[in-house]
């Protein structure tokens, strides 16, 4: 049972989701205390909740698709009145913490977090294949959340940069995963890129997108948020890595059983580049 609710959970996801947190806190108060532990750990309920409610409303659209049918909601595993407790406590739990442990503003930006994605993505999913570009919005708000928990206001310079680092580098993880299971989306009844564009030109989508992304991380060190030399080096080195293994998609060089790794040096880059900003600011 206990296994079910981790798989419910998508701990494996939502973790990152929390470190982003831990960064976007970090970047403006750059101690390690309870405080910055217990914000993180309310973007992780929160997180999960929303991964639990999303799955709850798709509930039937995963049963027709294979890399989702075996979900605990669609074998049964666990009923749907348990997912909507289990969804409810995370909720209320993970609200408390980020209202308490940090402010006011905080609990109401995760609970614009979860609105935006339950209903704007997971709903506007039916209608466009292009919904995920409205959808990343949500990608860009966690570290929002640790930022103004820590003190910082919701229009710095620092937390709308990664703001938009983190929004662009939702979108090619996206497409990478529809590259993959663009036919499986197509006979659940969603809206598929793959209607639209030919594998090709959404390969050629991805790779400029993830250049977006590689360009953000770059502004910065362009704007001084990232201020020691050797980890401008760094940065550089690793954005250069990326986008070369990205150009693989526009050289055609790519089988569809290779996507999972493209998406895996994506959130490699994203580890780094957390990484690189809180060693910045600890130098």
């Amino acid at each position: 049972m206990l296994k079910d609710y981790l798989e419910l959970s998508k701990l494996r996801i939502m973790i990152p989701v929390s470190l982003t947190g831990f960064t976007g806190f970090f970047l403006f108060d750059p101690h390690i205390s309870p405080k910055i532990f217990l914000i993180s750990a309310g973007i992780l309920l929160l997180s999960i909740s929303a991964s639990v409610l999303n799955q709850i409303q798709e509930k039937d659209i995963d049963a027709r698709m294979n890399r989702t049918r075996n979900r605990p909601l669609p074998t049964g595993k666990i009923n749907t009145s348990k997912a909507v407790i289990f969804f409810l406590i995370c909720l209320f739990s993970g609200t408390v913490i980020l209202f308490t442990a940090g402010n006011i503003k905080a609990a109401l930006i995760g609970l614009i977090t979860i609105f935006w994605y339950n209903i704007i993505y997971t709903y506007s999913k039916r209608l466009t294949a292009f919904a995920v570009v409205p959808g990343s919005i949500t990608g860009a708000l966690p570290p929002l959340i640790g930022w103004v928990a820590a003190g910082g206001g919701e229009w710095d310079k620092t937390i709308v940069f990664l703001e938009f680092l983190f929004f662009t580098g939702q979108i090619p993880h996206f497409w990478l995963m529809i590259l993959k299971y663009g036919e499986e989306y197509k006979g659940a009844g969603l809206p598929s890129l793959t209607e639209v564009f030919n594998p090709a030109q959404i390969n050629r989508l991805t790779f400029i997108w993830t250049v977006a992304s590689v360009v953000a991380a770059i502004f910065l060190c362009n704007f001084g948020i990232i201020r020691n030399a050797l980890i401008i080096c760094v940065l550089l080195i690793v954005s250069s890595i990326v986008v070369w293994k990205f150009s693989d998609l526009v050289r055609n060089r790519v089988d569809k059983n290779n996507y999972y790794k493209y998406s895996i040096i994506l959130y490699s880059f994203y580890l780094i580049i957390m990484i690189l900003l809180i060693t910045d600011r600890i130098i």
